[in-house]
């Protein structure tokens, strides 16, 4: 007789966590799935894209862990929830897999008296249902730093940090050493330097000349002034989170997940949305998104000619 086993597999940035709706657990495709007790959803109704989603309801509080001891029910404890968690939910029968849905988490919610939490999960077509506002005619540039038309590379940017200490969203760090490099961008190096044989003796070539070999990199500690962060994305484990302030340390919109001292994260500076800073700054002015000088009056109403 076949058992129909549901799979659910719930994805934060690079944090993975695996859970079965059974009583036992289940190892598909190299991958464990945990049982939870309690763990359950609603039908899937996708005649239109409005019931393009299912709400899963879990336990809570449980430990919800993965094989890294990461607590998912932590990523839904935030102030403010960004739609970041994927869940991919499979039908397991006879060792076969059927996807019976894709999508995001895009509300949690908790009820203490049922002691569950229910994450309403929606598909990719319920972006279609939602009203988007589209580009305004204004003097700061309406692109998001780092996305597609703002065109600049978070990993060109960023700057490699371990943090020193977390309170609450106050995170402090110091600046990696980095290798320095030249007015072209090309990486800088030590002179080259003989390559020595057992003995300590110089290795000779054909033409009786010493092997050389590359010297070793030119390290550099940069330092930041404070607000060169401001408005900017601190990564980690592949998940950003926007940074307020810089100033003493650095100040964060919402609490990074899983955070600590010792860790090493990236920092990438952020923009005012001024055309002035993305020049100086980024030398991105040609991609600027705004209308720095357009008339402070509407010119059809005030300034008609007569």
């Amino acid at each position: 007789m076949s058992v129909r086993k549901e799979l659910y597999q719930f994805t934060h940035g690079t944090k993975v966590w695996n859970f079965t709706s059974g009583v036992r657990t289940v190892t598909f495709g190299d991958v464990t799935y945990l049982p939870i007790p309690g763990l359950s959803r609603t039908a899937i109704e996708d005649e239109d894209i409005n019931k393009c989603e299912i709400e899963v309801s879990l336990p809570h509080p449980y430990q919800l862990l993965n094989a890294e001891n990461n607590e998912f029910t932590q990523v839904f404890l935030n102030k403010i929830y960004f739609e970041s968690v994927r869940l991919t939910l499979l039908e397991l029968i006879d060792n076969e897999t059927l996807v019976l849905f894709k999508g995001r988490v895009t509300q949690p919610k908790f009820d203490d008296d049922s002691k569950q939490m229910t994450l309403i999960c929606s598909t990719a077509e319920s972006y279609q249902n939602r009203n988007i506002l589209t580009r305004k005619f204004q003097r700061s540039c309406a692109s998001k730093i780092y996305d597609r038309f703002c065109g600049l590379k978070f990993e060109e940017w960023a700057v490699s940090v371990t943090v020193t200490s977390v309170d609450g969203l106050s995170v402090f760090f110091t600046v990696n050493p980095t290798q320095v490099k030249d007015a072209e961008g090309k990486l800088v190096f030590e002179p080259d330097v003989p390559v020595l044989d057992e003995f300590g003796e110089p290795v000779l070539d054909e033409n009786n000349d010493p092997v050389m070999q590359q010297g070793a990199p030119v390290m550099e500690v940069k330092s930041y002034p404070a607000g060169y962060f401001n408005r900017g994305l601190l990564k980690k484990d592949g998940v950003f989170t926007f940074i307020q302030d810089h100033s003493n340390g650095l100040r964060l919109y919402r609490q990074h997940i899983g955070l600590k001292s010792g860790d090493i994260v990236q920092l990438a500076p952020g923009c005012d949305q001024s055309l002035k800073l993305c020049e100086s700054r980024f030398k991105n002015g040609v991609r600027y998104h705004g209308f720095p000088n357009m008339p402070s009056e509407n010119p059809i109403n005030n300034m008609i000619v007569r």
